[in-house]
């Protein structure tokens, strides 16, 4: 069996590799640091298991996922991050990837237990990854609730501080469609100017406070 690690912290990287290799019998586990060598390493490789960390240089977790599944129905996948806010849950959860662990709650522990469902086919998600999901499933004014999913692509964008033009060409709408979503999205969820745009954007886990995130909303 061959597994495949994806992740930018070298001591992270290896302690992963060592679990995967002495507790569950992996023949071969290949290490990737960022998420375009991963890509390549997976289409000329076949691989049983992927750990994933989502917050990578080159190309985030996310994407590499998606592409990764894309192409690979049914590929077991557990994702790590040091972000665990309702917007890294929720795209989590849609993605198709079985587990997530909140690297602040990693241990050798949850580790093998999370590689142990996720490699049979069954979802597992850490404490504060299942808490979020629980409260985001009983909060009914959720700002994914409030907004289409057009609308929240631009008011993240704006987070971005993308002028009109580039949300435009970025998501190939007319200038006069990317300000009527903005005012939409700004009306359902009573913000009044960029500034509280950016501010809830970062609460929320929108957009993030450190680089490497191309996250689609």
């Amino acid at each position: 069996m061959k597994a495949l690690v994806v992740e930018d912290e070298n001591f992270t990287r290896e302690a992963l590799s060592e679990i995967l290799i002495k507790e569950f019998d992996f023949d071969e586990v290949v290490q990737a640091e960022d998420g375009e060598q991963a890509w390549e390493l997976y289409q000329q490789q076949a691989f049983n298991f992927i750990v994933i960390d989502l917050i990578l240089p080159k190309l985030d977790g996310l994407k590499l996922a998606d592409r990764i599944l894309e192409v690979g129905l049914g590929q077991r996948i557990l994702a790590l991050s040091g972000e665990c806010d309702d917007f890294t849950v929720r795209q989590v959860t849609r993605s198709g990837i079985l587990g997530f662990i909140y690297k602040k709650e990693m241990s050798r522990e949850i580790l093998e237990e999370a590689f142990r469902h996720v490699f049979a086919g069954r979802v597992y998600y850490s404490k504060t990854a299942k808490d979020v999901l629980k409260r985001m499933q009983h909060d009914s004014d959720a700002y994914y609730r409030l907004l289409s999913d057009r609308e929240l692509e631009v008011l993240r964008c704006i987070a971005q501080q993308k002028s009109d033009d580039e949300i435009g060409t970025t998501l190939n709408l007319s200038k006069f469609t990317v300000r009527r979503h903005r005012q939409s999205a700004m009306k359902k969820l009573n913000l009044k100017n960029e500034s509280s745009i950016i501010h809830f954007a970062l609460e929320k886990g929108i957009i993030k406070h450190r680089g490497g995130l191309d996250w689609s909303g």
